[in-house]
């Protein structure tokens, strides 16, 4: 919620900057909702009673439907070379250009996105909620991102000034970031301390119970043996364990230096836009903050780039790498288009 509020009032802060202009033109409001079959999962059994005598009983995994609930919010300007994909927003459209470091248009941006997902059985959430304004000789910008998928999360504000040169654009700034404690395993330290001498002192910590080697969660059996139970559902104890000891340490703050760049050329033949953003240095605010081993360097690069060699064949590549805490982010798409008549 104080993340939220931090990006309210920066966008509250933005928009009286705007005068003149409509907040929400050009903006759209779009909701939808997906679903489809389950991943079928490979069987698995488990013997329940002695070799010989027991019985075999199967343990495969059900899954139930994949899903996707997503609501947003979005203001941003498309550059030449894109075209808005299909007939409505739905959410799922991940435009790398987005992350650009210079938008199209100068003055107000922003995007406020929210989705509930249910993928292989796994639930989680991704949000992202930011604003960003840019004029002739600044920018500035204010961002929440929640990726549950890659468990990433931070706040961003920066401040960076602008300097133009013709298809060139260099930013030069300071970023703040507040994030979840990353690089810390508290693991590490349970099993350090010597009054925890088994592992499973920690599994029936969070409601795993045994008979023997047969083990059962909320009176379910989902393991029939130590091997089986210790590498198929023990790292889910210890994953719990961790993010409650990390939860408790709150949020980290740090400061960094960010150095901005922005190349785009286009023609209806061919078109470029590489862009990158650089944090080389950075200042830990907190008890927790991150300690970069080696590389201190983190980045937020993209690149576009598309050829039309004539009215028939035609090239695109299309990519997006963020590295933030030895976390990494990417996707990149590239092929070939040819018009057979």
């Amino acid at each position: 919620m104080k993340n939220l509020l931090y990006i309210l009032l920066v966008f509250s802060t933005v928009a009286k900057a705007q005068m003149g202009f409509s907040l929400f033109r050009f903006a759209t409001f779009y909701a939808s909702a997906s679903t489809g079959a389950p991943f079928s999962e490979n069987q698995s059994f488990i013997v329940d009673g002695v070799a010989g005598s027991g019985q075999l009983v199967e343990m495969t995994a059900v899954n139930a439907p994949n899903y996707n609930i997503t609501i947003g919010l979005r203001k941003i300007a498309r550059f030449d070379y894109q075209v808005k994909q299909g007939n409505f927003y739905t959410g799922s459209e991940d435009e790398s250009s987005d992350y650009a470091t210079i938008s199209n248009a100068p003055g107000l941006e922003y995007l406020f996105k929210y989705s509930a997902i249910r993928n292989r059985g796994m639930n989680f959430k991704q949000q992202e909620y930011k604003v960003r304004y840019i004029s002739d000789h600044l920018t500035s910008k204010a961002s929440y991102v929640d990726d549950g998928l890659i468990n990433l999360k931070y706040t961003l504000g920066e401040v960076r000034l602008r300097k133009s040169f013709g298809n060139i654009d260099l930013t030069l700034g300071v970023a703040h970031r507040s994030h979840p404690v990353y690089g810390y395993s508290p693991i590490q330290e349970w099993f350090a301390d010597p009054s925890n001498k088994h592992w499973w002192q920690l599994a029936h910590e969070f409601g795993y119970t045994n008979e023997g080697e047969v083990w059962s969660l909320d009176g379910e059996v989902i393991a029939g043996a130590d091997p089986e139970f210790y590498s198929y559902h023990f790292g889910d104890a210890v994953n719990e364990y961790n993010n409650q000891q990390l939860n408790l340490l709150g949020l980290q703050q740090e400061v960094s230096a960010v150095i901005g760049a922005d190349y785009y050329r286009y023609s209806a033949q061919n078109w470029i836009h590489a862009w990158g953003s650089v944090y080389p240095i950075h200042k830990g605010l907190s008890a927790y903050s991150y300690s970069y081993p080696g590389v201190t360097t983190e980045w937020d690069i993209g690149v576009v780039f598309g050829v039309k060699f004539n009215k028939h064949f035609s090239i695109f590549v299309e990519g997006r790498h963020l590295k933030y805490w030895d976390i990494r982010s990417y996707n990149m798409q590239t092929g070939i288009n040819y018009l057979i008549f």
